[in-house]
């Protein structure tokens, strides 16, 4: 009697192998649950990340867009000089404009990814009040005012390493329009023949690391139809 009564005590226990099994069994519940919320969470911040840039990259449209609306095609007063608004490619601008050049952004992707390639900075002039007269004309001509300085939208790569879009006159920054831009195209009839000749394009390329994830990106597309064409094209 007592024998049985001691071996039946002794299959109560759990064995040292069953013990460590149970603990395995419970560390990869434990490592499945963190899975799910770490999945979760990474997910969560890329769709985030994704948000943000596709609202930097309409709010960055709509401000250029407010403002090149405003322009229109200007004699140079160089002869021989292109009209505004004048655009150049990667930083290097020329002849009467060479004082807007600045250095080319760096570029985070390679060919053949659509935000590879040319960047280009547009220059132009915006309509203001010279006389004080509250209007935008000469109050004797009736003719336009154009600003005494050059407004030009330019893509460049700040101290901390990031492409920022900024907005500049006389190649000052004055505003700094968006952050995380990888690339920015503007084309008139000039430069590419699918655009009308009262027209700006403008495509914006974002490109941001997302949180413990990949380099995300997206674009944007707009046309501009500026209000003061005349024949100086």
């Amino acid at each position: 009697m007592k024998r049985l009564m001691k071996r039946r005590k002794s299959r109560c226990g759990f064995s040292l192998i069953e013990a460590m099994m149970s603990t395995f069994i419970f560390l990869a519940v434990l490592a499945a649950i963190y899975s799910t919320i770490h999945s979760g969470q990474t997910f969560a911040g890329v769709q985030d990340t994704m948000a943000v840039m596709q609202m930097d990259a309409r709010k960055a449209l709509e401000r250029m867009t407010t403002e090149l609306r405003m322009t229109g095609w200007l004699e140079n007063t160089f002869a021989d000089e292109p009209p505004y608004p004048y655009i150049f490619v990667n930083g290097v601008a020329s002849g009467s404009f060479a004082a807007e050049s600045h250095p080319p952004p760096s570029q985070n992707v390679t060919d053949p990814n659509p935000a590879f390639g040319d960047v280009k900075t547009i220059v132009f002039k915006i309509p203001v009040d010279l006389d004080g007269n509250g209007l935008f004309t000469d109050g004797l001509t009736g003719e336009v005012d154009w600003s005494p300085y050059n407004v030009s939208y330019a893509l460049i790569t700040d101290a901390g390493g990031v492409n920022t879009l900024v907005r500049r006159e006389n190649g000052v920054i004055t505003h700094q329009i968006a952050r995380y831009v990888e690339r920015i195209t503007f084309d008139t009839f000039r430069t590419d023949s699918s655009v009308r000749m009262n027209e700006i394009a403008i495509t914006i390329y974002m490109a941001r690391p997302a949180p413990h994830g990949p380099l995300l990106q997206t674009s944007m597309s707009t046309r501009v139809t500026m209000r003061n064409v005349d024949d100086a094209s």
